[in-house]
């Protein structure tokens, strides 16, 4: 299978290029066709690599050609796939291959239909390469590409001035992120004089050679880059104004792939972060604040893809505090489960969009249950998932992330942000089944003489389905707790480094004091991370009574969210108005999404604005251009008195030689009387 590795994200490329040269003039509207079924083949190649993958226990690698040959310089573009690669590419083929089926029926009779299916391979193109690059500046290039991507696809109505600027939000803020990634790559290099991922030369293999500054601080540039993909506080505003995009593509890029990217990031430079206290506790820290100030103001929006958007930063969140406190597969596992949940809220949200006529405001809409039932049903599922709901898909990754923070060992950081995490899976229900109760329940409030609901066509309601089954079953490869299908799988990624840490931690031991006996070592090992007995390495191993409790506070959390939106939405027993005039502040707070866009446009979009209108009118206009200006009007002027001269009369032009003649001869005179004096 190692040889045929290249083709998983080149035949997507190959489609997208076709689309691209040929969907307008030949292709038409088989251009979708085209690119769905490439991508399907993705799919199917995925699967085969991570069943080779399961069956074998051991990594594919396949190289490709050589890059950058340049002294020490040797940078190879090849592909890598072990089990976290097997898990990214089933997520992104997968999600990618639903989206494409689902966007036929969305995007039908779009003028621009084949410039959309032209896109959407080359970013599922690009998003392959990523999670299969074995070395950083590979994985930078796709890095950059998803963000094109992500840009024209943003912008795809193009004739809206939103949707332009919701693009321009988006790159201009992961520009800030990536240059933090390519500082990044720049010290990984002149740290260890590779990119390359693995290896005995490879980076990961040697981050004990650097010093702890040095690694915090790449660390910390690594995970700036991930905080601008994935969306993370301060880097975050860009992803609710890029729902501007068609809807399959906040799907597609916005829900499920590119903006795990951060999330794959860290993971796969876990050895680094391992290495830093700081930058762990700095990425658990601002993925704690993420997953609750988003879950706050998915409370009070009322743009059904926005509500979902939030809703996407708050899971963001969740990965991100598992990555901080150390719960690695905690954090993947809530990857795998969000994309599918995830990807059916964003489709679902497209469908009663698509039967609404366009409305997306959820103050106009209600009582749509009856008219959309299989979007209700998957919209159902996929909320319940979302909120923790045992036994749906998120129950299982999220409680797994809130119980790996409480007994991790980065504390007291570990227990405050399990806390910060319960807290908000009680506001992840609060909001979820405001927006159900909201758009499919109650009364319905708009008008039934201009807006028909209607039920999706099948090519959109198919997908839904499809997505609604691993939303509810997914979950079961988690179970039981820690002991799971996927964990068995992906645990070899995480055992090598985790298991050099607590090897490091005993070494450490030994050398402080007198060489330690057997069993002190083992047991220096044991607090370091986890339990070796039978040859496995299960680090900070729960307790039945921790996952029984945990299970249980997550779930009470959930239902009581719940249960409010019930009381609140569906009873009435309780009014959202008095209860918003009651809280006035807060709510402001919670509407105007923590009024972050204010102070930026404060703090930086306007003085930036001001800077450069001064630059344009006093430097630029004032002297730049006055200069040059200057020096052109001057001549101007000049020519302009001595075209006078051109009278076109022979006459004058005569008089004028005679009287140069008598300049010169008395110029002449006059020096050679200065030389005979």
């Amino acid at each position: 299978m190692a040889d045929l590795l290249f083709l998983i994200p080149l035949i997507p490329l190959v489609a997208s290029a076709v689309v691209l040269l040929f969907g307008r003039t030949v292709l038409g509207d088989r251009s979708a066709i085209l690119s769905t079924a490439a991508v399907a083949v993705s799919w199917l190649l995925s699967v085969v690599v991570a069943v080779d993958i399961y069956r074998s226990e051991e990594a594919i690698a396949q190289t490709l050609f050589r890059w950058i040959p340049s002294g020490d310089f040797d940078v190879r573009v090849n592909l890598y796939a072990d089990q976290l690669t097997a898990v990214m590419l089933l997520v992104v083929s997968t999600v990618g291959l639903l989206v494409h089926v689902y966007s036929i029926g969305y995007m039908r009779g779009d003028p621009g239909l084949y410039r959309f299916f032209a896109y959407l391979p080359l970013f599922v193109f690009s998003m392959l390469m990523l999670v299969l690059a074995d070395n950083f500046l590979v994985m930078y290039v796709f890095w950059e590409a998803v963000g094109l991507c992500s840009y024209l696809l943003i912008s795809y109505y193009f004739r809206r001035r939103s949707a332009n600027n919701a693009a321009k939000k988006a790159f201009i803020v992961n520009r800030v992120g990536d240059l933090g990634f390519g500082l990044g790559i720049m010290f990984v290099f002149w740290t260890f004089g590779t990119v390359n991922f693995f290896g005995e030369t490879g980076v990961f293999e040697r981050v004990g050679e650097a010093g702890s500054t040095t690694i915090t601080v790449i660390a910390l540039l690594l995970f700036l880059g991930a905080m601008g993909k994935s969306a993370q506080f301060p880097l975050h505003t860009w992803l609710p104004d890029a729902m501007e995009g068609p809807t399959p593509v906040s799907a597609l890029i916005h829900a499920a792939t590119m903006v795990t990217a951060g999330i794959y990031l860290v993971a796969r430079a876990q050895s680094i972060f391992l290495a830093s206290e700081t930058a762990m506790l700095i990425v658990a820290s601002i993925g704690a604040f993420t997953a609750f100030m988003a879950a706050t103001i998915a409370l009070t929006q009322n743009d059904i893809k926005r509500v979902v958007a939030y809703s996407t930063l708050s899971q963001l969140g969740y990965m991100t505090l598992a990555l901080g406190t150390g719960a690695w597969m905690a954090a993947i596992f809530h990857l795998v489960t969000h994309a599918f949940f995830k990807g059916l809220l964003f489709l679902g949200a497209g469908s009663v969009i698509h039967g609404m006529h366009d409305q997306q405001d959820i103050r106009a809409m209600g009582g749509l249950k009856k008219y959309m039932p299989v979007t209700y049903w998957t919209f159902l599922a996929a909320a319940l998932a979302n909120a923790g709901i045992i036994p749906l898909a998120g129950y299982w990754s999220k409680d797994e992330i809130i119980l790996g923070a409480w007994i991790s060992d980065y504390q007291p950081i570990g227990q405050i942000v399990s806390i910060v995490a319960i807290v908000s899976a009680f506001l992840t229900a609060l909001y979820m089944f405001r927006l159900v109760f909201v758009v499919f329940h109650g009364r319905e409030r708009f008008d039934p003489a201009v807006v028909h609901p209607h039920e999706s066509p099948r090519v959109m309601t198919l997908p839904l389905v499809a997505l609604a089954i691993p939303t509810v079953l997914i979950g079961f490869i988690g179970a039981p707790p820690e002991h799971g299908l996927y964990h068995r799988f992906v645990e070899p990624v995480f055992y090598d480094v985790e298991a050099e840490e607590a090897e490091a931690a005993t070494y450490v031991v030994a050398q402080e004091g007198d060489p330690a006996p057997a069993g002190e070592a083992a047991t220096a090992a044991d607090a370091a991370g986890g339990d070796h007995s039978d040859g496995a390495y299960l680090p900070h191993e729960p307790s039945t009574a921790q996952i029984v409790s945990f299970g249980v506070i997550s779930t009470v959390a959930a239902v009581g969210g719940l249960v409010l939106a019930w009381l609140i939405y569906f009873r009435g027993a309780i009014s959202p108005v008095e209860l918003g005039q009651r809280f006035r502040r807060l709510y402001d707070i919670s509407y105007h999404k923590w009024y972050f866009d204010e102070l930026y446009d404060g703090l930086i979009v306007r003085p930036l604005r001001s800077s450069a209108i001064f630059l344009w009118r006093v430097v630029d206009i004032d002297v730049i251009d006055a200069m040059v200006n200057g020096v052109a009007g001057g001549l101007a002027a000049v020519s302009q008195r001595l075209r006078q001269v051109q009278t076109g009369l022979v006459a004058n032009y005569a008089l004028a030689i005679a009287l140069g003649m008598v300049v010169l001869v008395g110029v002449y005179l006059t020096a050679f009387s200065s030389l005979f004096r």
